[in-house]
């Protein structure tokens, strides 16, 4: 892998756009460089930029969509850009980030990512997609990436002077050699774990108690005796419940028979209670043949008798319809009276009111004239002013003054919300203050939750294996000296004794005790956990208001900059007094112009409506005329009338009529005349049809009578007092009806009910099946159900048996053969675990760090002997994980590497941290390198040496650039990237220098 060219733009103290492009003169001419410049300058921001084009972080920080702790201060937007190439194929990198609305204040955006190939093919613009490709085509992760490429050399001195163990811990960080540890213990836990489930089952196996085939000879043998027993008790308890259910049976007829005897005379005599109303019923019947003839003779009494009555209503209506008729007459007379009277002053008040309009005619016309003189002067001094101008202006001093007031609340606003964003910052560090202990005694807690867990099960495990032990003591007791065992064979048992005294209440109480801890740990835990929760979503809350009041504020510091560009904060405090004198002053006056424009208009009105009134004065003259005419005229027609209606009244005047005073007008009074002789002459037909209906009537009355009182002597009722005695309503007739169907339901029921139960009783006791009563057969049979019950319970136990032991023979040769499987497993396990397994897994882990340290040295030494040919690095014969160095100049003599000096120790240790690069990046050729650490220590010649090493390195096709401050190697090194502050401003430039 090879860097190209590198692109950024404000990251860190770099601000504005850089571009180093390594293919161009003068990195052409040669392939080692120098970024120098002062301490902080931002030397290393170049290394940031590759790592953050490639992997979205850098060793230092790591960037997310809330947080950007590289980007240039008051800067919205960063980048960083690498291309570079990989077997012979370029490719291109791209990150960036920007804040929204293009301002340094806003809310970070989503990060924009790409790879593409030089030729322009984008391969993906996907975050997640983009970091696999890359790992996918350099061979290197992150981890590994800053291990090859950007070395810090400091670091593998100390690799070099470091003891075993931390040399083993640093082989493993670096090379991820760590899962070799964790597969020793695993496998020793494995071995351990399949050790202890043979062992528990091969004590379950010895644990298994067999029947001898004597004992199962025995057993079957009582078993069908007792299934005999069981077979012949089982016919003894049928018959006798049959006995039992016979005499049950003719116990419960018998008793059945009697209760229906007894219904049977209930009936009997509830019959005999109802005699009256079924006597009722019976004299209905004759009394029924009558009753048509009796109230064919009632309709004929009520027919005539209407009949009477309605010849006596036409009457009194005839009588009252002639007193209407001479009272509506009078009416008459005195409403033509009225009229006449009513005439003469309405044609009094039409003359006066004619008077009163003349003089309201020439009032009006004085008014008229009053107020034209009123308003031409106004007319005339409000033509000279423009008031809609006036208003227009007054509007814009309005606007101007709400500008100003607006721009004092924006201020009062800022200073506002400026308090309030300091009192979330406030709350925010102290939730941080609070979240802290609560977050490391969280981290304490998941850590002894997790000893415990582990000392629970070990104990739950020591636990299961105590009781095992403790049930196999019956097995123990049989043992006897010099005699096999029979699970294992062994003639010695030498742990008999020591598992007699085994007792698992010890280790039964610390389980309890670990499970009491573990709860209590748990508790606390939850505990810690929501008062966590509860504390961070504050946080994230406060957070979010915190962001939200900072966008806020930066929106209203452009508008209050904007605003205060014109004037200063003296300056607006006096425009507004100034603004708010001149709208007060000009609405005054357009106030004054408003009133006598309103003044103007009321006067023009009020000539208007003048005109307007003279108009309807003289068109209501001229009705009042025709009034006045129309009047005569009606007063000469009701003077006809009169005498019309007089001759009328005195016609009629012999009746007297009552007379009336009720003011009714002579139309209607003409009206109800007439519909009143109408209806006289109807009531005088209907009088005479009546008449005629009231003889045949009488009639049919008499022929009725007749036939009623020959019919009520022919029958069995000796006067009609007693034969409406013997008349039934319709619901008493129901009634009485459904009575005597009930009585004679329930005689009949009753009969046939106490026959059947005779015929019952006396086909079951023509059997005679035992003369024994119910208790002494419901005795027997209890002592013969005992009797089965105890031979079935007999029978139960010995299958059991037989059962239990079937089982337990199928189980005994289940566990035979997964103990023979387990300790094919175990067997197995064993010899892996002889080979790399151990509890804490430095077995296989130092023999895979030791593998991995000879590759190392044998890398190293390739390294060495192009830095310098002298020295070479072994393994120690005595350690496995020491270093010794081979002095080639000296007869290969053996030294300490803690002998070197310190330009022969930082050669050897450069030499390892090239040859850890290539063990690192094994699978991709690494073209580029850069070292940033370790000149700044060294000497002149030291350095001196390097350098030189540093240039046979760089003959072999590396490019090596070379961060530092040192000034000798300034001066060695031409080619140099400098990185200049800019004074007193932050910020630093790039200049490249050959």
């Amino acid at each position: 892998m090879k860097i190209l060219s590198v692109r950024l733009q404000n990251l860190n103290s770099l601000r504005g756009e850089w571009l180093i492009d390594f293919r161009q003169p003068p990195f052409d001419q040669s392939s080692i460089f120098a970024i120098t410049g002062p301490t902080g300058a931002g030397k290393t921001t170049v290394l940031d930029a590759i790592c953050l084009a490639l992997y979205h972080q850098t060793p230092r920080l790591k960037t997310s969509p809330t947080s950007n702790e590289l980007m240039t201060r008051n800067t919205s937007e960063c980048l960083a850009e690498v291309e570079f190439e990989v077997a012979g194929t370029g490719y291109r990198a791209f990150w960036s980030q920007r804040r929204a609305r293009g301002q340094s204040d806003g809310n970070l955006q989503p990060a924009k990512t790409e790879l593409a190939t030089l030729d322009g093919s984008i391969l993906t613009d996907k975050t997640s997609d983009k970091l696999r490709l890359i790992t996918e085509i350099t061979g290197l992760d992150f981890g590994r990436f800053t291990k090859s490429m950007l070395l810090a050399q400091g670091g593998f001195a100390a690799f070099l002077n470091a003891a075993a163990n931390e040399r083993a811990e640093l082989l493993e960080e670096l090379t991820g050699t760590d899962i070799y540890g964790r597969i020793s213990i695993q496998v020793f836990e494995d071995c351990r774990e399949q050790k202890n489930q043979l062992e528990l089952l091969q004590a379950k196996a010895g644990a298994v108690d067999l029947l001898s085939i004597e004992q199962q000879q025995t057993i079957s043998n009582q078993l069908q005796s007792v299934t005999q027993q069981l077979t012949a008790q089982q016919k003894a308890v049928s018959q006798q419940r049959q006995l039992l259910h016979w005499r049950e049976q003719l116990t419960m007829a018998e008793q059945a028979m009697q209760r229906a005897q007894s219904a049977l005379q209930q009936a009997e005599h509830n019959s005999q209670q109802h005699q009256a109303e079924l006597n009722r019923l019976n004299n209905w019947q004759p009394a029924s043949k009558l009753a048509p003839l009796y109230h064919a003779m009632q309709l004929q009494q009520q027919q005539r008798a209407q009949c009477s009555a309605e010849q006596q209503q036409l009457a009194e209506q005839l009588a009252r319809s002639q007193q209407q008729q001479a009272q509506l007459l009078w009416q008459g007379v005195q409403c033509v009276q009225q009229q006449q009277q009513q005439a003469s002053r309405q044609r009094q008040q039409q003359h006066e009111q004619q008077q009163r309009l003349v003089q309201q005619q020439q009032q009006l016309q004085q008014q008229q004239q009053a107020l034209e003189q009123q308003l031409h002067p106004l007319q005339a001094k409000l033509a000279k002013v423009d008031l809609p101008q006036l208003r227009q202006q007054q509007q814009r001093q309005r606007e101007r003054q709400f500008q100003l007031q607006q721009l004092q609340q924006h201020l009062m606003q800022q200073q506002k919300w400026q308090q309030r964003a300091a009192t979330i910052q406030q709350q925010l560090q102290h939730n941080d203050a609070a979240l802290s202990p609560v977050s490391a005694e969280l981290v304490t807690l998941r850590q002894h939750y997790k000893l415990l867990q582990d000392q629970l099960s070990d104990r739950k495990q020591l636990l299961r294996q105590q009781q095992l032990i403790m049930q196999l003591a019956e097995h123990r007791q049989r043992l006897q000296p010099d005699q096999p065992c029979p699970l294992c064979g062994a003639t010695e048992h030498p742990a008999v004794a020591e598992y007699q005294q085994l007792r698992s209440d010890q280790t039964e109480q610390q389980l309890q005790h670990t499970e009491a801890e573990l709860a209590r740990t748990q508790q606390r835990g939850e505990e810690l956990n929501k008062q966590q929760a509860a504390l961070q979503a504050e946080q994230r809350q406060l957070q979010q208001q915190f962001s939200q009041l900072q966008a806020e504020l930066a929106e209203l510091d452009t508008q209050i900059t904007a605003q205060l560009k014109e004037h200063s904060a003296g300056e607006i405090e006096q425009l507004l007094l100034t603004a708010a004198s001149q709208v007060e002053h000009s609405t005054q006056h357009i106030q004054q112009l408003e009133q006598q424009q309103q003044q103007c208009q009321q006067l023009t009105a009020q000539l208007q409506t003048l005109a307007q009134q003279l108009a309807d004065n003289q068109h209501q003259q001229q009705l009042a005329q025709q009034k006045l005419q129309r009047t005569d005229e009606q007063q000469a027609e009701l003077q006809r009338q009169y005498q019309q209606w007089q001759q009328q009244w005195q016609a009629l005047q012999q009746a007297e009529p009552t007379r009336s005073t009720a003011a009714i007008s002579l139309d209607d009074i003409k009206h109800q005349v007439q519909q009143l002789q109408q209806h006289m002459q109807q009531w005088q037909g209907q009088q005479q049809v009546l008449a005629r209906q009231q003889v045949q009537l009488d009639t049919s009355l008499q022929q009725a009578m007749s036939q009623w009182q020959q019919a009520l002597k022919a029958s069995n009722f000796s006067d009609e007092a007693a034969f409406k005695a013997a008349l039934l309503s319709d619901s008493e007739l129901s009634a009485l009806q459904q009575l005597q169907q009930q009585l004679q339901q329930a005689e009949v029921a009753a009969k046939t009910t106490v026959a059947d139960w005779q015929q019952r009783y006396q086909a079951l006791a023509s059997q005679q099946l035992t003369p024994q009563s119910a208790p002494q057969l419901q005795a027997t049979l209890q002592q013969l159900e005992q009797q089965l019950q105890q031979c079935s319970t007999q029978q139960g136990q010995l299958q059991q048996q037989l059962s239990s032991d079937a089982q337990r023979r199928a189980g005994q040769q289940q566990l035979l053969a997964e103990i023979s499987q387990r300790q094919q497993q175990f067997e197995l396990w064993q010899r892996l675990n002889s080979l790399i397994g151990s509890a804490d897994g430095a077995k296989y882990r130092r023999f895979a760090q030791g593998l991995t340290l000879q590759q190392l040295i044998v890398l190293a030494n390739r390294q060495l002997e192009l830095l310098h040919n002298r020295y070479q690095l072994a393994r120690h014969s005595d350690a496995e994980l020491e270093l010794v160095v081979v002095d080639t100049w000296q007869a290969d003599s053996i030294r300490d590497t803690k002998t070197l000096s310190g330009g022969e120790s930082f050669l050897v240790s450069l030499a390892l941290a090239l040859a850890l690069s290539d063990l690192v990046s094994s699978k991709t050729r690494i073209d580029s390198l850069f070292l940033d650490e370790g000149f700044g220590t060294l000497d002149a010649d030291t350095l001196d040496s390097a350098l030189n090493a540093l240039d046979n390195l760089n003959a072999s096709g590396k490019m090596i650039g070379i961060i530092s401050h040192v000034e000798a190697l300034k001066q060695r090194v031409a080619l140099q990237i400098k990185v200049q502050k800019q004074q007193g401003l932050g910020y630093s430039t790039l200049q490249i220098t050959s």
